[in-house]
C-alpha cells in the first residue's frame, strides 16, 4: 500500500510539473510598459506593472493589502517581518516565468502529502519527513508572493489556497501518527492517536473560528498571530521529525525513546498551542464586537 501510494505521489509530481509548465503566462503579458496603479480595491489585486513592482517593497505591500492590514502593520512583529523575504526570494523568480500562483498551491500541497506518506516509511525516514514538511512550510507562502507580485490575487485563489492548507495541516499530522502506531509500542501507539486527533481538530477548529470572524469582517480575525498559527504548527512537527531522525543514529534505546515519545509530544504542544488560540481569537473578537456596540 505504501509502494503505491509513493507511485502515485510521483505521477501527481510529474503531471504538476508538466501543467505548471504548459500553464505558464508569457512574462511580458505579465509586465506592461505603462507604470502600474497601486493595488487597490480586492485584497492582492492590482497589475502587476514594470520591472519596479518586483520588489520586496512591492510584494510587502501587496502582503498587507491581501491581510486588511494598514501601513507599518506587521503580525508576528520582527520574525514574521523577516521570514517573508523566504518566500519573495523564490517567489520572484517563479512570478517574472509566468507561473499560476494557483498551481504553486498545489505544488505546496503535493509537498506537504510526500511529508506525510515519508514519515509512514519508518523511523529512518523520520528526518526527511521533518525537513519536507520545513520545506511544505516555505512552500505555502510562495504562492502568495507569486499572487501579490503578478496581482493576480482572485477570490477562487483565497479558498483554493484555504482548502489546500487545511489538507496539507491533516497529511503531516497523520504521517506521524501512522508512523508511531506501526514502529512504537502500543502504549505510545495510543497516545499518539489520542494527541494526532486532538491536534488536528483543534487545528481544524482555530481556522473554522478564524474563516468565521472573517466572514463577520472583524479585523482582529486577519490582524492576529495566534500561538497556534500555521507557520508554528509546521515547524514543531517538521523539527520533532528531525529530532526523532537524528535520535535513530544514537542506537537502539534513544532512538526508540525519541520515536515513541518525540511525535505524541509535539502533537501535544500543537494542541495546547492550537486551544490558546482559540481561545486568543475568540476572546479578540469579543472585544472588537463589544468596541462597536
Amino acid at each position: 500500500m505504501t509502494g503505491w501510494a509513493g507511485v502515485g505521489l510521483g505521477v501527481a509530481g510529474l503531471a504538476i510539473l508538466a501543467w505548471t509548465a504548459l500553464a505558464r503566462t508569457p512574462p511580458h503579458r505579465l509586465l506592461p510598459a505603462d507604470p502600474a496603479p497601486p493595488p487597490t480595491g480586492d485584497a492582492g489585486v492590482g497589475a502587476a506593472g514594470p520591472p519596479a513592482a518586483w520588489t520586496f517593497e512591492r510584494y510587502q505591500a501587496g502582503w498587507r493589502e491581501a491581510h486588511l492590514l494598514g501601513e507599518g502593520a506587521q503580525p508576528g512583529g520582527r520574525l514574521a517581518a523577516a521570514y517573508l523575504r523566504l518566500p519573495y526570494a523564490v517567489g520572484a523568480p517563479l512570478a517574472r516565468a509566468g507561473v499560476d500562483p494557483d498551481l504553486v498551491t498545489l505544488a505546496a500541497l503535493w509537498l506537504a502529502l510526500v511529508a506525510g506518506w515519508t514519515a509512514t516509511l519508518g523511523p529512518g525516514w523520520a528526518a526527511a519527513a521533518g525537513l519536507l514538511t520545513l520545506l511544505a512550510g516555505v512552500a505555502d507562502s510562495v504562492d502568495g508572493a507569486v499572487a501579490v507580485l503578478q496581482g493576480r490575487a482572485s477570490v477562487f485563489g483565497f479558498v483554493w489556497d484555504s482548502t489546500a492548507d487545511r489538507l496539507a495541516d491533516l497529511a503531516v499530522v497523520a504521517g506521524p501518527v501512522v508512523l508511531v502506531v506501526t514502529s512504537a509500542d502500543p502504549g505510545w501507539a495510543a497516545l499518539a492517536v489520542a494527541t494526532g486527533t486532538a491536534a488536528a481538530g483543534l487545528l481544524l477548529l482555530l481556522e473554522y473560528v478564524r474563516a468565521r470572524a472573517q466572514a463577520g469582517q472583524m479585523v482582529a480575525a486577519w490582524s492576529l498571530a495566534t500561538p497556534g498559527e500555521r507557520p508554528t504548527r509546521l515547524i514543531v512537527l517538521g523539527l520533532a521529525g528531525l529530532a526523532v531522525g537524528a535520535a535513530q543514529l544514537a542506537g537502539a534505546g534513544p532512538a526508540e525513546a525519541a520515536l515513541g515519545a518525540g511525535y505524541p509530544l509535539a502533537l501535544a504542544v500543537l494542541a495546547v498551542l492550537e486551544a490558546a488560540g482559540c481561545v486568543q481569537l475568540l476572546l479578540a473578537v469579543r472585544r472588537a464586537d463589544s468596541s462597536l456596540r
